[in-house]
C-alpha cells in the first residue's frame, strides 16, 4: 500500500478573559457568559503518513520516539499519548506514522497541547481523504484530549487554533457560539506583551475546579465565576468598541479574582511581574486559566507618543524579565 501524506499547523492562544466559563455546564449557570481569546503565532506542526504497519510517533521538539503495533499501546503519557487518543477518536488503530513539532513551550499556558491535537486531527483526516470541518473537528479533539488529560476542556482550547484571530466564545444553551471580533489585530498586538516568568505557575482555578465548585455549590467558586463572567463581557465590549485602555482595569480585576479563589495560582515571580506592570500603568496575569509560566501584560501604547506599553516594556526589561511580543495569528488551522 502506497503512503498517503498530509501536514497541518495550528496556532497557540492567549486567554484574555472568561476562562474557564466555556466548559460545559458552567456557562449555563452564568447567562451571558463569554470567554475572550486571541490566537498567537506560536504554532504546532504535524505530518502524517498513512501506510505501513503499526503506529509510530516522533516529536521533533522533545526528541521522543515511540512505536507499537496498535494505538492503545501508546496511551501512557506525553505527546505520544495525546497523539494516540486523537488517532483512536478518528478510528485509526494502526498503519500510521505521526511526526510533530511545537513552538509553544510546554507549561506556558499558551494552549500548546490543544493546538497540537488540532493539527494532528486535521493532518490525519486529510491524509485519509476526509473533509476537515472545524465544527465537526473540535468536539472530537476536545473529547480525545479530555480522555488523555483526565479533566474536562472547553471550546476555547480549540477554536483559536482552528480559526485564528480574536474570538469571543458565547456559552449558550445548546451551542457554543463562536464570534470573530471585529477588532484591529494591530491594536491588540500593540497592547499585549508576553513575559517569561521562568517558572511554572501555581495551582489555579482549573476547568475541573470550576465544574466541581459550580455543581457542588461552593460559594467562593460561584462568586468568582460570576465576577469573571462580568469581566469577560466588559473585555469583549471594550475591544469591539476600541476602548483598549479600559481593558487594563478589567485585566487586573480578572487576576485579583483568580488569586482570591485560588491563592496558590501565583508565585513570587508572577507577583513581581504584576507589580512592575501595574506600576507602569498596565496589568498582568498568567496565561491559562490555572496558571502558566508565561504572563500576559495588557498595556496599550499612547495615542501620540509613549504610553503604557512603552513604560511597561521599559520597566519589565529593567527588572530583568524577558519580554516578547504577542503577534496575532490570523491564519488559524492550515492543512497541506
Amino acid at each position: 500500500m502506497s503512503r498517503q501524506q498530509a501536514e497541518a499547523t495550528a496556532p497557540g492562544r492567549v486567554d484574555l478573559a472568561g476562562a474557564p466559563l466555556d466548559v460545559w455546564p458552567v456557562s449555563l449557570f452564568h447567562p451571558g457568559a463569554v470567554t475572550v481569546s486571541v490566537a498567537v503565532d506560536r504554532r504546532a506542526w504535524c505530518r502524517v503518513e498513512i501506510g505501513g504497519e503499526g503506529v509510530e510517533v516522533e516529536s521533533k521538539d522533545t526528541l521522543h520516539k515511540a512505536s507499537a503495533p496498535r494505538v492503545d499501546e501508546l496511551m501512557g503519557s506525553g505527546t505520544s499519548s495525546l497523539v494516540a487518543h486523537v488517532l483512536r477518536a478518528l478510528e485509526v488503530e494502526s498503519g500510521v506514522r505521526v511526526v510533530t513539532q511545537s513552538r509553544v513551550p510546554s507549561g506556558a499556558g499558551l494552549g500548546g497541547s490543544s493546538a497540537l491535537a488540532v493539527a494532528v486531527a486535521a493532518a490525519v483526516s486529510a491524509a485519509l481523504g476526509r473533509a476537515v470541518d472545524p465544527d465537526r473537528l473540535w468536539p472530537l479533539v476536545r473529547d480525545a484530549e479530555t480522555r488523555c488529560l483526565g479533566t474536562p476542556t472547553g471550546p476555547r482550547d480549540y477554536q483559536p487554533a482552528l480559526r485564528g484571530g480574536t474570538l469571543a466564545l458565547h456559552g449558550e444553551p445548546g451551542q457554543a457560539r463562536v464570534e470573530s471580533l471585529a477588532v484591529d489585530p494591530a491594536r491588540v498586538e500593540e497592547s499585549l506583551l508576553l513575559v517569561d516568568s521562568g517558572t511554572p505557575g501555581g495551582s489555579g482555578l482549573s476547568d475541573w475546579d470550576a465544574v466541581k465548585g459550580q455543581i457542588d455549590g461552593d460559594r467562593r467558586v460561584r462568586e468568582a465565576l460570576a465576577t469573571l463572567a462580568g469581566v469577560a463581557r466588559g473585555v469583549r465590549e471594550a475591544l469591539v468598541e476600541g476602548r483598549f485602555e479600559d481593558v487594563v482595569d478589567l485585566f487586573a480585576a480578572d487576576w485579583e479574582t483568580r488569586k482570591r479563589v485560588a491563592p496558590g495560582v501565583t508565585t513570587p515571580q508572577i507577583d513581581r511581574i504584576a507589580e512592575v506592570a501595574r506600576g507602569a500603568g498596565g496589568a498582568a496575569k498568567p496565561c491559562g486559566s490555572s496558571g502558566g509560566s508565561v504572563v500576559a501584560v495588557w498595556a496599550p501604547p499612547g495615542d501620540r507618543g509613549p504610553g503604557r506599553r512603552e513604560a511597561a516594556l521599559e520597566a519589565l526589561t529593567s527588572a530583568g524579565f524577558r519580554v516578547f511580543p504577542a503577534r496575532v495569528d490570523l491564519r488559524g488551522l492550515e492543512v497541506a
